[in-house]
């Protein structure tokens, strides 16, 4: 074949990610050459062109694609909330851009372990991108229809066609997820008319309840960041053995049973300050009101908290060393007083307003710095997703999630206590050593 023929060859594999190129080009260059020489060909044919397309923008959907466009859509849509943007900017990216690089990370996610043909994930990726963009249409047909409603404005334009870009969001999100877990369900033994039915009624079901999660600000957030984790776990090169100092059986005992007794002094303090927050109206003469009975039970529910964070340490810090353990901890406890501080002025949000926005800075800070040692993969990308964690959590949703968190303590001291009490046994006597004591990871 010609230099010129082996050339539109070579250029039909740039479809192909580099990566992919390095270990399977020369094969596949290979047989394309060998099957066109054998049918009297000099370049490839349109079916080739279209295969090589179709799978080489499929295979470039991997786990890195999956992994930076989670990380831009935390750092886009904390970006527009820390800067305190507003107007038509703010709605583009976390309605329109966050979400929809969100999908593209789930899509790549899924397309890299193999669960759905090339093919099929360009069509559903499509699909669902087109999906998104309508239901943020309707979201701003919504707002806008509402704004013209209260000033007695007749609806025109795109304030009346709410209706229909729901529908069509509905509809083509429907069929976008059935096509995914059809493809997803096709190596199972579901019959066919089985499985393509079980995708349609599950696709019509999760359209709308995932479509409208998804331009939700906080949702699209936190599936960018469970994306960014799981890209993460999957691009690192080999596990890293974790070094820490290393503890006498005695030690860990006495250790594992001191969280035992602070988790269930939590679960004691929790079901306190919840039993305040809703019956202390009845006997506190402290609590005037629903609202001030509320705040103090938070108050206690928060502090009850504080046990169980030393509870987590205790455990963590035999695996890790105490700098990325202590250090998050003790800021999320000041975190917790500061809501604490917060509820005393409740409910006057111009007291409280301060307080909590401090809290959720330092929840943020906390986060950062207690995920980002923990997740696995290149530096950089650790690195900046932890970073866009906390300013998610810190612009998002820290100024809401810890009153509703609160309740849960009781629940958070069970599993702690009973995780504590399970694990106090060594499956592996050799991890105990009696020599020296290994140095502790202090970054």
């Amino acid at each position: 074949m010609s230099r010129r023929g082996a050339d539109a060859f070579e250029r039909l594999l740039r479809w192909y990610p580099a990566w992919w190129r390095a270990a399977n080009g020369d094969v596949l260059l290979g047989t394309l050459l060998d099957h066109a020489e054998h049918e009297g060909r000099k370049g490839p044919s349109r079916d080739e062109a279209l295969s090589a397309m179709v799978n080489g923008l499929a295979m470039r959907l991997d786990t890195r694609v999956a992994l930076w466009s989670s990380v831009v859509a935390l750092v886009l849509s904390s970006g527009v909330w820390m800067l305190g943007l507003r107007g038509a900017y703010t709605g583009v990216v976390t309605t329109g851009i966050a979400p929809v690089l969100a999908l593209i990370g789930v899509v790549a996610l899924i397309r890299s372990r193999g669960w759905i043909a090339p093919l099929r994930t360009l069509i559903v990726l499509a699909v669902l991108v087109g999906a998104l963009i309508l239901a943020a249409l309707a979201q701003l047909s919504w707002a806008r229809g509402f704004d013209l409603a209260d000033a007695g404005i007749a609806l025109a334009g795109l304030a009346a066609a709410w209706v229909p870009l729901f529908i069509g969001g509905w509809v083509v999100g429907g069929f976008g997820l059935a096509l995914l877990l059809d493809g997803v369900l096709t190596p199972t033994r579901i019959p066919g008319f089985g499985r393509i039915a079980i995708a349609i009624i599950v696709g019509a079901l999760a359209a709308p309840v995932l479509g409208v999660g998804l331009i939700n600000p906080v949702m699209s957030n936190v599936v960018a960041v469970i994306v960014a984790i799981v890209a993460l776990r999957t691009v690192e090169r080999g596990d890293a053995t974790p070094t820490h100092a290393l503890r006498s059986p005695s030690r860990a005992d006495e250790s594992r049973r001191s969280g035992q007794r602070l988790a269930w002094f939590s679960v004691a303090g929790g079901l306190v300050g919840v039993a305040y927050a809703l019956t202390g109206t009845a006997w506190s003469a402290g609590a005037t009101d629903g609202t001030v009975a509320m705040g103090q039970g938070i108050t206690i529910m928060l502090a009850a908290s504080i046990p169980l964070l030393a509870a987590v340490g205790l455990d963590a810090s035999k695996h890790r060393g105490r700098i990325v353990v202590w250090g998050p901890l003790c800021v999320a406890v000041v975190a917790l007083i500061a809501v604490a501080v917060a509820y005393m002025f409740a409910p006057e949000w111009e007291g409280m307003g301060p307080w909590m926005t401090l809290s959720a800075a330092l929840g943020g800070g906390a986060l950062a710095w207690w995920a980002t040692p923990r997740l696995r993969g290149p530096l950089a990308a650790r690195v900046a997703v932890g970073i866009a964690s906390g300013i998610a959590y810190a612009a998002l949703i820290g100024i809401t999630v810890i009153p509703v968190l609160a309740f849960a303590v009781p629940i958070f001291g069970v599993i702690v206590a009973l995780r504590g009490r399970s694990g106090g046994q060594s499956k592996h006597p050799s991890a105990v050593h009696d020599g020296p004591a290994a140095p502790a990871v202090m970054a």
